[in-house]
C-alpha cells in the first residue's frame, strides 16, 4: 500500500511536469486527500512546503485508511458499486439463513446441546476476528466509550443468538426465521420512541408506525396457528428474543459506526466477545436448571462429542467462521455503503432463503398458510423501512 501511495505521488508529479505547472498535495480537515495547482514553485506556500517535506509518512499512513484507499482505487460508476454492495447485502442475508438449518443439524448429534453449540461457534468466531481487532485497538481508533457501547451491543446480539439456538431445539428452521424478520418491525417502533424522547422540541409520537407492527402480529399467528411447523410451542416464545436482541443490536450498532466508521473489526470482535462469554455462561448454568443445585459445578466445555461427529464439527466451522465471523465483519463495511432503508427490505428476504435451505436440508414443509403469514411479515417490515425511509426525506 505504500507503493501504492508512493506511486500516486509520482504520477502527480508527473502529470505537474507535463502540464507545465506545479502542484501541491495535501489532506485537509475532513480527511480528503486534496491538490492545488501553481505556476512556478515559489507560488507554493511556504507550510504546504513544509508540510510536503515533513508529513510524507503521514500522507501514506492516512491513504491506506478505507475512505482513501477506496476513492482513489475505484474507477467503477457509483451506481455499479452500490449495485455490487446490495449484491453482497443478498449474499450475507442468504448465509444468515442458512445458520438455522446448519443449527438443527448441529444439535441434532449425540451429545451436542444448544449450549456447547453456542461455546463452540462463538469461540471460533471471536478467535477469527481477535487478530485484527487486536491490530486495529493498538493503532489507538477505538476509544473507551466506543468500547463500552459495542460491550452493550454484544449484551443484545448475544440475547438474540440464544434464543435463537435454544428456540431452535423444539421449532422449525422456517419458523424460526419468520419470528427473527420481526426485527425490522421492531426497530421501526423503538426508533420512533427514541426520536419522540430524545427530541429538544415537543413531538407526538407517530401511531402510523404501528400498522405494519399489527399487520406483522397477524402474520405471526397464521404461521404459528395454520402453518405446517404445527402447534405453537416453547422454542417459538425462545425464539422472539431474536427480533429484540438483533433489533436493539442493529440500532447501537448504527449508532456506534456513525461515530466510528473506521472500528468495524474491532466493534465486530468485540460482539462476539460477549456472545461467547453469554454462551459460556449458559453453558455453566445448564446443569443448574436440568438437574438442580447438587449438580452445578464450573467446569471446562467439553467439546468431545463435537470433535467426534464430522456433522459438527463442520457446522462449527460453517457458522464460526464464514456465517458468523467473516459475514459479521462483511457486514460493518456493507452496511455503511448502502442506505439503511435498501439494506433493511433486502434483509426481509432472509425468510424465503431460509424455507428453501431448510426444506432441502431438513426435509421441512412450507405450506400456503406458512407462506400467506410470511408475505404480511415481509409486507410489514418493508413497509416499517419504507415509512421511517420517507420521514427522513
Amino acid at each position: 500500500m505504500r507503493a501504492v501511495a508512493l506511486s500516486f505521488l509520482i504520477i502527480t508529479a508527473a502529470s505537474a511536469f507535463q502540464s507545465g505547472s506545479f502542484h501541491a498535495v495535501r489532506i485537509n480537515g475532513a480527511g480528503r486527500l486534496q491538490t492545488k495547482r501553481y505556476s512556478t514553485p515559489e507560488e507554493i506556500p511556504l507550510s504546504t512546503k513544509l508540510n510536503r517535506s515533513t508529513s510524507q509518512n503521514d500522507l501514506v499512513e492516512q491513504l491506506e485508511s478505507s475512505q482513501l484507499t477506496s476513492t482513489l482505487s475505484s474507477d467503477l460508476p457509483e451506481w455499479f458499486e452500490e449495485l455490487a454492495w446490495k449484491g453482497v447485502i443478498l449474499v450475507l442475508c442468504a448465509l444468515w439463513a442458512s445458520n438455522f438449518a446448519a443449527t438443527k443439524l448441529v444439535v441434532s448429534q449425540p451429545g451436542v446441546d444448544a449450549s456447547m453449540y453456542s461455546v463452540a461457534r462463538f469461540g471460533v468466531a471471536a478467535a477469527a476476528l481477535a487478530p485484527g481487532a487486536i491490530a486495529t485497538l493498538k493503532k489507538s481508533k477505538v476509544d473507551m466509550e466506543t468500547l463500552w457501547e459495542a460491550v452493550v451491543c454484544g449484551s443484545w446480539v448475544a440475547f438474540g443468538y440464544l434464543g435463537q439456538t435454544l428456540g431452535l431445539m423444539t421449532t422449525t428452521a422456517s419458523k424460526s426465521c419468520v419470528i427473527c424478520s420481526l426485527n425490522c418491525v421492531f426497530v421501526a417502533v423503538v426508533a420512533e420512541v427514541w426520536r419522540v424522547s430524545r427530541s429538544n422540541v415537543e413531538t407526538k409520537f407517530d401511531f402510523t408506525r404501528m400498522i405494519p407492527a399489527m399487520i406483522a402480529v397477524i402474520g405471526v399467528a397464521i404461521v404459528e396457528l395454520k402453518g405446517a411447523g404445527g402447534a405453537p410451542t416453547i422454542g417459538d416464545a425462545l425464539s422472539f428474543a431474536q427480533p429484540i436482541g438483533f433489533g436493539m443490536g442493529y440500532l447501537k450498532l448504527e449508532e456506534i459506526m456513525a461515530k466510528k466508521p473506521d472500528g468495524g473489526l474491532a466493534v465486530s470482535t468485540i460482539k462476539l466477545s460477549v456472545v461467547f462469554l453469554a454462551s459460556l455462561l449458559m453453558y455453566e448454568l445448564t446443569p443448574l436448571f436440568s438437574g438442580g443445585a447438587s449438580d452445578f459445578a464450573l467446569t471446562v466445555p467439553d467439546i468431545s462429542p463435537i470433535l467426534a461427529s464430522p456433522m459438527a464439527m463442520t457446522g462449527i466451522l460453517y457458522t464460526g467462521l464464514v456465517t458468523t465471523a467473516a459475514a459479521l465483519w462483511v457486514e460493518s463495511i456493507a452496511f455503511a455503503k448502502v442506505s439503511a432503508t435498501d439494506a433493511s427490505i433486502i434483509l426481509t428476504t432472509e425468510p424465503l432463503f431460509a424455507a428453501f435451505i431448510g426444506a432441502i436440508t431438513l426435509g421441512e414443509t412450507f405450506g400456503a398458510s406458512d407462506y400467506l403469514g410470511a408475505t404480511l411479515i415481509v409486507g410489514a417490515c418493508a413497509s416499517a423501512v419504507l415509512m421511517g425511509s420517507n420521514e427522513e426525506h
